[in-house]
């Protein structure tokens, strides 16, 4: 297929996904998700998937955050990341030179006390102060030749706009011709007020309590996992030893003595779910008291959490998870251990140094981008063959290592090509393969070679 015939398609598609996404608004089929959630890591995410446009352009791309607004908040992230990615998406289109800055401040009109405001503005084309009443209708833009210059459906300011709406919000749109645009928008959100506290954390376990000589059973089936974990706990006394089965990881339970366990969810043979209720009834069986797992997955859907605590899981935490986030837990839940209170303790090591983590993991960045592009080929050749269990699975380790690794567009389209692998859809899972393979080229790191 020639380049031309690829970008029409490309363009059909993106235009038949945002007449549904449409239209599903305007049929009130879209439910509104309430869940808690980290600002800055969810703003991180959507600067990383049109941080590749941006920089082939050369613009700056700018990402502030007032400092009197909540990190924690409670809301729809995937509705607001939606929207944000439709008006980056334009700005980074519309701009040739400069910058675009993304905003989030307290909204200023007090009206409602909890609105956040977040702008979007960059140094573009610009529109026509006659052409600003009708930017947020359907299959508008300022003239036609914006049309057969830059592309797009039309949509998804009109999209936008219905989503801020459902929300309960408002969005708005300043502009001047060649000076560049603002489109902003007000959304509440309350404060989500038990953001970072685990659940049954013991009392007495400070930050700066020293650390014990833990044993660690991490049962994980993704080398790129175990690297990113094993680099976090480096700088530890924790001696870690790893299954990459839930079947394994039994065996290794029970001849061994455990003070705690890292237990991926998703695994071959034996999932973690089913190891974690095996492990639960050995414990009774002989005697033992309830060893602290921690439930480590890629999923973040309702319900999960209540399914991983149900199956005998200690705790809960959703990849990629974060070095302070992994630590954080292992020290709170590793006191429930009776073979780590009896531990002599240790000195403290000092708290690992970013930039020293980031070296680590860095040396490793070229390889994990390499191993990528060796996915995209094997994902092609499962699609030709219609092996959507080869999709799930890759899709679902691309999305628990991606952003550890920095990539949260990797983790992104991981989950969504997991997710298109459930359901059989073979264009949805060819259009993401083909996205993953034009995101790793945008990327500056060049990749192995043999």
């Amino acid at each position: 297929m020639c380049r031309s015939s690829a970008a029409l398609g490309d363009n059909l598609l993106n235009l038949i996904n945002d007449i549904l996404d449409l239209s599903k608004v305007e049929a009130s089929q879209l439910d509104l998700e309430r869940t808690g959630f980290s600002l800055s890591d969810h703003l991180e995410k959507v600067i990383e998937m049109v941080g590749p446009k941006a920089y082939e352009k050369g613009l700056a791309l700018v990402c502030e955050i007032a400092p009197d607004v909540s990190n924690d908040l409670v809301g729809d992230p995937t509705r607001l990341r939606q929207v944000l990615l439709n008006l980056l998406g334009n700005a980074i289109k519309f701009t040739e030179s400069g910058q675009v800055r993304l905003k989030v401040e307290m909204d200023p009109d007090r009206s409602v006390p909890t609105a956040l405001r977040f702008s979007v503005s960059d140094t573009g084309i610009g529109i026509a102060s006659d052409k600003l009443a009708r930017v947020f209708e359907r299959f508008t833009q300022a003239d036609s030749s914006t049309t057969r210059r830059f592309g797009g459906s039309g949509l998804g300011l009109t999209i936008s706009k219905r989503l801020v709406e459902l929300m309960g919000g408002r969005i708005w749109v300043s502009s001047a011709v060649a000076k560049g645009s603002t489109f902003a928008f007000a959304v509440p959100f309350e404060v989500w007020a038990a953001a970072n506290r685990p659940v049954s954390a013991p009392e007495g376990q400070g930050p700066q309590a020293p650390l014990p000589p833990l044993r660690i059973l991490m049962a994980e089936d993704s080398p790129d996992n175990c690297i990113i974990a094993l680099a976090y706990l480096e700088d530890t006394p924790y001696q870690v030893d790893v299954a990459d089965t839930g079947l394994i990881a039994c065996e290794m339970f029970k001849i061994g003595r455990y003070d705690l366990v890292l237990m991926d969810r998703q695994m071959p043979v034996m999932d973690g779910l089913t190891a974690t209720r095996t492990i639960r009834a050995w414990e009774v069986a002989h005697d033992r008291a309830p060893t602290p797992i921690i439930a480590l997955t890629a999923s973040a859907l309702k319900g999960d959490r209540e399914t991983c605590l149900g199956a005998g899981c200690t705790a809960y935490l959703t990849k990629p998870i974060k070095q302070d986030v992994l630590l954080a837990a292992i020290r709170d839940y590793s006191a429930l251990s009776p073979s780590a209170l009896s531990a002599p303790a240790t000195v403290r090591p000092a708290p690992l140094a970013p930039s020293r983590l980031n070296a680590r993991l860095a040396a490793q960045v070229p390889a994990y981008l390499d191993s990528c592009r060796q996915h995209v080929l094997t994902l092609r050749a499962a699609l030709d063959r219609s092996d959507f269990e080869a999709v799930i699975l890759l899709g679902h380790n691309m999305r628990g290592a991606g952003g550890a690794f920095g990539f949260q567009a990797i983790t992104d389209l991981g989950a969504s090509l997991e997710q298109a692998g459930d359901l059989a859809d073979l264009a949805a899972s060819r259009r993401l393969v083909e996205d993953l393979s034009l995101y790793l080229d945008s990327r500056p790191e060049a990749p192995l070679r043999q």
